[in-house]
């Protein structure tokens, strides 16, 4: 079995744990999530359990709920517990929910590094653009991100893949590896140090199931082939699981992505694009949009050539998504809010009237 250090427990979550104490409550952190059902790993042992009918009635929405990489708050009975609370979240990978309904969809929690997977081997494995939307939404929730370029032996030109990655990375790590034939894996495995939990993230068929196999040494996920049309891959993984590598390090498993949909604040998109927010403080209105307006530094690096295009152009988009995501963020607010209000002053009304009868 595995200590809580081990597992990841540290001051944050232990500051957390002291009103549950001494009650007959439990503490483990989520391993596996299939369906609602959740895999627990305690200083006990093993449980599975789902989340409790309070649970259910105080939650408030999806993201509230458990998943993978997540301490929880058990009631333990046997081999079953039940999750009573999800402790806070030192980080979290979150996008927004698919569909037309606003809603955070939290993807793996508490990591301390997102490792963004991208395939070497044609097609729309890799793709600038959107590698740069993965970094931004690992820099919102608080995780470090490192660019990881699977597929090395499919791929003709290492050295220009690596300077294309380095152009939108900055100082971010970079790490060129082969989940067939183990080139560059000693280096990455060796690079996390025990204890520390590593989630992995990419498009499906960039191959993040065999890299995570390669790095175990054994076959525990299920990996599956791409079509030859597009080089695109299929949903091989269709849960989250936690797993433990040698060095003492976490790796979380999570399934493929066709689509990110952005779920955070203007600072990550600051973050991720830094040449543009130094450039903009020396713009001439500080309202400026860097789109018509004179006296734009931010023009001035596409003019100067220090600037791509291409990014420029994303990082609009970007920003006009976020501002779209804020402005339905506070409305589903506002709704929430006049709910309650109408609720309590109904619970208000009828209280009054008891009063009245007696």
């Amino acid at each position: 079995m595995f200590s809580m250090q081990e597992l990841g427990w540290n001051p944050f979550f232990e500051d957390q744990l002291q009103p549950y104490k001494h009650q007959g409550f439990n503490v483990g952190r989520v391993v596996k999530e299939s369906r609602h059902q959740y895999r627990i790993y305690t200083p006990q042992g093993v449980v599975n359990g789902d989340v409790s009918g309070h649970f259910q009635y105080t939650a408030i929405n999806r993201a509230d709920y458990p998943t993978v990489g997540d301490w929880v708050v058990i009631r333990q009975c046997d081999d079953y517990a039940q999750i009573e609370k999800v402790l806070t979240r030192a980080s979290a990978f979150s996008r927004n929910r698919a569909g037309s309904e606003t809603q955070e969809q939290v993807i793996a929690a508490n990591i301390d590094y997102l490792c963004i997977v991208c395939g070497l081997d044609g097609g729309r494995n890799f793709n600038l653009r959107g590698v740069e939307r993965y970094i931004a939404m690992t820099m919102e929730g608080g995780a470090k991100p490192i660019i990881v370029l699977n597929k090395a032996d499919l791929c003709a030109d290492k050295d220009l893949a690596l300077l294309q990655a380095q152009s939108v990375a900055e100082d971010l790590p970079i790490h060129v590896v082969s989940a067939m034939t183990h080139e560059g894996l000693e280096t990455f495995s060796t690079s996390f140090h025990p204890g520390s939990t590593i989630a992995f993230t990419g498009h499906s068929g960039v191959g993040k199931s065999s890299l995570i196999n390669a790095l175990l040494g054994r076959s525990a996920l299920k990996t599956g082939s791409l079509r030859e049309s597009d080089l695109r891959g299929k949903h091989t993984t269709s849960h989250k699981e936690l797993f433990f590598l040698e060095s003492g390090a976490m790796v979380i498993d999570t399934p493929g992505m066709r689509e990110l949909q952005l779920w955070g604040s203007r600072q990550s998109l600051d973050d991720t694009y830094g040449e543009i927010h130094e450039a903009a403080k020396r713009c001439r209105f500080n309202d400026c949009t860097h789109q018509n307006e004179p006296g734009c530094a931010v023009r001035e690096l596409l003019i100067d050539g220090s600037l791509e295009m291409e990014r420029y152009e994303n990082y609009l988009d970007m920003r006009s998504e976020l501002h779209f995501l804020e402005s339905k963020v506070n409305e589903k607010k506002n709704h929430e809010r006049k709910a309650k209000e109408k609720a309590l002053s109904k619970l208000i009304r009828k209280s009054q009237k008891n009063d009245k009868r007696q």
